[in-house]
């Protein structure tokens, strides 16, 4: 038999081993939470040999006919873990540009949201940061019995043909964010007939999730170097690659620890444990361009020995617990251990595992991984979290057919971690016609994150069957870098017209004020309802929901600058009046920020008034340094970007 026939076989034999009902049996119904899509159930076979008893019903979500919207674009959620299902109306809102000719469908992959979602709850109890626990996984794996072996990406991609013949559908256009683009990717190869375009969103390397997490490794210079180019990290660190090594060896060593004001002000003992939780830190960044602004000169100020900033972020970095609904960590554990290519098999004893394990990078050289060890490199992996994964399962392979040459966009921000630039790269050249769009200042999930709309732009030409061309040339996404926070007063000049420690205390103040601006924008896109956090060396602040309007309670950023009073946004600018207490200096007064950012007032028992925009900001080797200038969003469609982030990792 030829290959083309072999091949040809191959297919239709997994079609009909999918199991699919046919178009007429795909009942729709009213969609929870939106008018735009319906919502359908599709049956699929858990174990498709038939060995293992069961099934799985797939929560479909399908937008409402539209005139002249004869096709389908097929979008998945990343994780692996996370449903699409609930973020419809998010996907429609980020998808607009492509959805001309095109009804958009959502689907839960198998094990997620309302598709025979998988719960474990000691797995799901782990933090963001934490270290996943080897016993667990063993207990949960154990707990979910026999059928934890069909939760690999194979088995989604044949749920999603299941979905297509249920459709009606004779070829669909797939879109993934971060591990859906992976899941896309499959889904092409095994079935490229049925593959009419892609659209990839944060890329995942063409050999799937990278068990070392090497990609990440490898680029994270080149990414904090294009983070601090020309000069944006000056006020934070000098280098930044050199300050990381610095705190990487440091928490190597021991972990990293301190107390700081935590919500409300109460001290908190904090840590940062290991190098895995630094880097761990530094990804969460992807999603939240606040703490990533924040990082360089946290970092910069943990290798100078002033830890409190570094330990501040790690709260923001966690995030809150997520509950299986949004995020299931028993699927991400089963998904990953299935696909990635680990150095070891399921049929391999368990004491040869941790020998493979220990021995996965004995090739590759120290540099691929620096400025972070070859042990801290190893604790991260994937290869360790499937330790203990039950001897005997044999899940199913990923595919490594050949890519069809369909019309494709693929999508990378600069500034991503996880999903590096680099991947996009490796995949594009396996793809015939790939048309790649990178997005300067820029981390994960380009579509959502995107604020000068050239992605937009791209994503509507690319829908039009023409080249996308260059939208984003001379355009950046990036928060400017936050500067190393100040440990004594002494450390600002003295604001003009001012003059003295009273313009170094209007300084601080000011500074305070940005600070917890800062701070209510770091929360918000980390996932937290409540906008609180503690000042950096007392006191605390709170914002609104949506960030609008903050109150500072004894704030101090600075060591003896306690700030108190409420401030409100309204665009760029800030307005509001201040309450400073700064013990010890004779400079306690009462500021009035104006609508213009003219700040009038006494301090010291004088009249104040500073005008920045006649202040031109010059830091003379004596003068020191002036306040932040960080130029916030507009604050409400922050938060509806921050609401979509948090939806798709």
């Amino acid at each position: 038999m030829s290959y083309r026939l072999l091949h040809a076989s191959i297919v239709l034999a997994a079609v009909l081993a999918v199991g699919v009902p046919s178009a007429a049996a795909l009942d729709t119904g009213p969609c929870p939470g939106t008018t735009a899509f319906r919502c359908a159930t599709v049956t699929v076979p858990l174990d498709r040999s038939g060995t293992v008893p069961g099934t799985i019903g797939l929560r479909v979500a399908v937008e409402r006919p539209r005139d002249g919207a004869d096709g389908f674009l097929l979008a998945l959620s990343g994780g692996p873990g996370q449903p699409a299902v609930p973020f419809a109306d998010s996907f429609r809102s980020s998808l607009a540009p492509a959805l001309g000719r095109r009804r958009l469908v959502l689907v839960d992959q198998r094990g997620t949201g309302g598709s025979g979602l998988l719960v474990c709850r000691p797995l799901q109890a782990l933090g963001t940061l934490d270290v996943v626990n080897t016993r667990t996984v063993e207990r949960c794996a154990r707990a979910l019995g026999p059928s934890r072996q069909f939760y690999s990406t194979t088995d989604s991609v044949l749920d999603l043909e299941a979905v297509r013949a249920a459709l009606g559908a004779p070829t669909v256009e797939l879109m993934g964010v971060s591990y859906g683009t992976y899941v896309a990717a499959q889904y092409a190869r095994r079935f490229p007939a049925r593959t009419d375009g892609l659209i990839l969103d944060s890329v995942v390397g063409p050999d799937g999730i990278d068990t070392y997490f090497l990609d990440t490794f490898e680029r994270l210079p080149r990414v904090l170097a294009e983070q601090c180019a020309r000069s944006r990290c000056r006020s934070a660190t000098r280098d930044p690659l050199a300050d990381l090594a610095r705190v990487a060896a440091r928490v190597a060593r021991a972990p990293l620890r301190g107390t700081i004001p935590g919500l409300r002000g109460v001290p908190r003992a904090t840590a940062v444990h290991s190098e895995s939780e630094l880097l761990l830190m530094i990804m969460s960044g992807d999603l939240n361009p606040f703490l990533q602004a924040a990082l360089p000169g946290a970092i910069g100020a943990a290798a100078r020995g002033d830890a409190a900033p570094l330990l501040r972020l790690r709260r923001i970095a966690e995030g809150p617990p997520s509950p299986a609904s949004q995020f299931s960590a028993m699927l991400n554990v089963a998904t990953t251990c299935a696909d990635a290519r680990l150095p070891y098999t399921f049929l391999t004893p368990y004491p040869d595992r941790w020998t493979a394990w220990r021995q996965g990078t004995a090739g590759v050289p120290d540099v691929a991984f620096a400025p972070f060890s070859r042990a801290g490199v190893i604790d991260t992996s994937l290869a360790h979290d499937c330790l203990r994964w039950p001897q005997g399962d044999t899940p199913a392979a990923p595919s490594a057919d050949p890519l069809p040459d369909v019309p494709a966009l693929l999508l990378s921000g600069r500034l991503d971690t996880r999903t590096p630039l680099e991947n996009a790269r490796e995949l594009r050249a396996l793809l015939p016609r790939a048309q790649l769009l990178t997005v300067a200042g820029t981390g994960h999930d380009v579509l959502d994150s995107d604020v000068t709309g050239c992605a937009a732009r791209a994503l509507r030409r690319f829908a039009d069957g023409a080249s996308i061309g260059t939208p984003c040339a001379g355009l950046s996404n990036a928060v400017a870098v936050l500067p190393r926070p100040a440990r004594a007063l002494g450390e600002y000049r003295s604001a003009p017209g001012v003059g003295g420690r009273r313009g170094r205390v209007l300084f601080a103040a000011l500074d305070t004020v940005t600070d917890g601006q800062v701070g209510a924008l770091q929360a918000l896109y980390a996932g937290y309802r409540r906008l609180e956090g503690g000042g950096l060396r007392g006191g605390w602040y709170a914002a609104s929901s949506s960030a609008v309007r903050l109150t500072l309670h004894a704030d101090q950023l600075v060591p003896g600058v306690r700030v108190s009073g409420t401030v409100s946004a309204a665009g760029d600018r800030t307005q509001g009046v201040l309450r400073v207490d700064a013990a010890g200096t004779g400079a306690d007064g009462l500021l009035r920020i104006g609508s213009r950012g003219v700040v009038t007032g006494t301090l010291g028992g004088r009249a104040v008034r500073y005008d920045p925009s006649t202040d031109p900001g010059t830091t003379a080797r004596a003068g020191g340094r002036g306040p932040m200038r960080v130029a916030l969003p507009a604050l409400r469609p922050a938060a509806r970007r921050a609401a979509a982030l948090r939806a798709r990792r």
